[in-house]
């Protein structure tokens, strides 16, 4: 947990030269423990290679296609960082998502099987004729903490009560944005706060996942039960376009896996989103 603490003490010296006492106070709590892969010595995180699922699950399809592997997640390995918002603490998570287009966006209930996540024991299994491989990346975990983009409805709703907060703290979020995720570093990411492209995710992925399709400019309008339902999603795993891998979602574009602290992972919920 040092590297958290010394990142808190970096954030709260930026946060200290903008911004009044008060409000570094209230905005420094709101940065989320988060995992970055990439280059490093932390822990192996494995993306692309060879796919995993448990002994005799069939290979996953959506509409007759076959889903790609996109990587297996050590969470026991993990845990060595401490609590992260989203992850669990044990175990292990095989992800798979369609490499074709039409692509599920996560904006329908129908589309939930356009994404996978297998758990327990997973094995080495040989993929089906015709389905994507993508070459291994062997990557390191490493921790930092993460802001609520200025999009977050915690953000919007501290701009109502300190007046003129929005551009500044948009102005520091790119700069730690920056500190964080050099220029040419795929964002992928493992737990705290979703690095978004365009709108909240928890919003998205609460009314997609309820039944209701989602409209793909306007965000949805929620009850206040349901806002309070929305702090309960969480980033799982954020994949971003990536060329040693082959993915491309976008220019920017991202895929998001999302779930709900109670919920076996088999239910994380997917939403893509792109520019």
């Amino acid at each position: 947990m040092d590297n958290f603490v010394a990142q808190r003490q970096r954030l709260r010296a930026l946060f200290d030269v903008f911004l009044t006492p008060e409000l570094s106070a209230v905005l420094l709590p709101l940065a989320r423990p988060a995992l970055r892969p990439g280059a490093g010595d932390g822990v192996h995180v494995r993306l692309g290679g060879t796919p995993l699922l448990p002994p005799g699950e069939p290979w996953p399809t959506w509409e007759g296609r076959s889903l790609a592997f996109l990587g297996a997640i050590d969470f026991t390995g993990l845990a060595r960082f401490g609590g992260i918002p989203g992850l669990p603490s044990s175990g292990n998570a095989a992800f798979y998502y369609t490499d074709e287009i039409p692509r599920p966006w996560g904006d329908k209930a129908a589309q939930r099987n356009g994404w996978r996540v297998f758990t327990g024991d997973l094995r080495e299994t040989s993929p089906p004729p015709g389905a994507a491989i993508y070459p291994q990346a062997a990557l390191s975990a490493t921790p930092f903490l993460s802001l609520p983009s200025p999009q977050e409805a915690v953000v919007r709703r501290m701009d109502t009560i300190y007046s003129g907060l929005l551009p500044v703290y948009e102005q520091l979020h790119a700069a730690w944005t920056r500190h964080t995720w050099p220029d040419d570093m795929p964002v992928h990411q493992l737990g705290g706060w979703p690095t978004l492209i365009q709108r909240p995710i928890g919003p998205d992925c609460l009314y997609a996942s309820t039944g209701r399709t989602l409209d793909s400019v306007k965000p949805p309008s929620l009850t206040p039960e349901e806002q309070r339902a929305v702090e309960e999603w969480r980033l799982l795993l954020q994949l971003d376009s990536d060329d040693r891998l082959g993915w491309y979602w976008g220019d920017p574009g991202r895929v998001y896996f999302c779930n709900r602290q109670d919920d076996p992972l088999e239910r994380a919920w997917l939403t893509l989103q792109a520019a």
